[in-house]
């Protein structure tokens, strides 16, 4: 798992997903919006995947071509909370006997959580990130439709994921419209409904 320490990390991944989001809700392919910017498909990728800065002349050319501000490419493009604190009334087993202790915290400053409500009764929660993690079940989209699965690749950077027992193929090249949002943190299954509670 990637460790993200500074402001700059988390600006530079802002970046790398609305550049991406912003190219494939436009059906666009790393080579086009290469040549809007002048530049190799290879050196527009080094934006995308972050291994590479992007500079100020091209975040203008890329605003002014998706028709967006500057601040669309370069914010987060998933938190809209003013309080990132989240305190739950907390009961701890100690001695093999449930004890109240104090309240439970969750920050969640620098990443956020994704519901995917399959029904009344049966939530998953995900861990917000861009990171392929190999083994795990990902929330992700794949030519802008959204899947739950564990995704496999190849040596050749192909791979394939399932749904539903049936298993869908996908070649490197059009690996570059799966875009990774999650990873899978746990679920809830509800007995019985209350009001306003998920």
């Amino acid at each position: 798992m990637v460790k993200l320490n500074t402001e700059d990390d988390f600006n530079n991944l802002f970046i790398c997903e609305n550049l991406k989001r912003l190219r494939i809700s436009h059906n666009l392919s790393t080579t086009q919006v290469a040549s809007v910017i002048k530049k190799s498909r290879q050196g527009y990728l080094n934006y995308e995947n972050g291994s590479r800065e992007i500079g100020i002349h091209d975040l203008i050319k890329l605003s002014q071509f998706y028709g967006v501000s500057i601040d669309h490419i370069t914010g987060n493009p998933f938190s809209n909370r003013i309080n990132n604190t989240l305190a739950f009334r907390t009961y701890d087993m100690i001695d093999n006997e449930l004890k109240q202790v104090l309240p439970h915290n969750i920050n969640a400053e620098n990443d956020d959580v994704i519901l995917v409500r399959y029904n009344e009764q049966k939530i998953d929660f995900f861990w917000r990130t861009q990171t392929y993690h190999k083994n795990q079940v990902m929330l992700f989209s794949y030519y802008n439709r959204h899947y739950v699965s564990k995704i496999f690749y190849n040596i050749d950077g192909g791979g394939c994921f399932f749904i539903f027992d049936e298993m869908f193929n996908f070649t490197k090249a059009q690996s570059e419209n799966l875009i990774i949002h999650g990873i899978h943190a746990g679920t809830i299954s509800k007995n019985f409904q209350i009001p306003n509670f998920l």
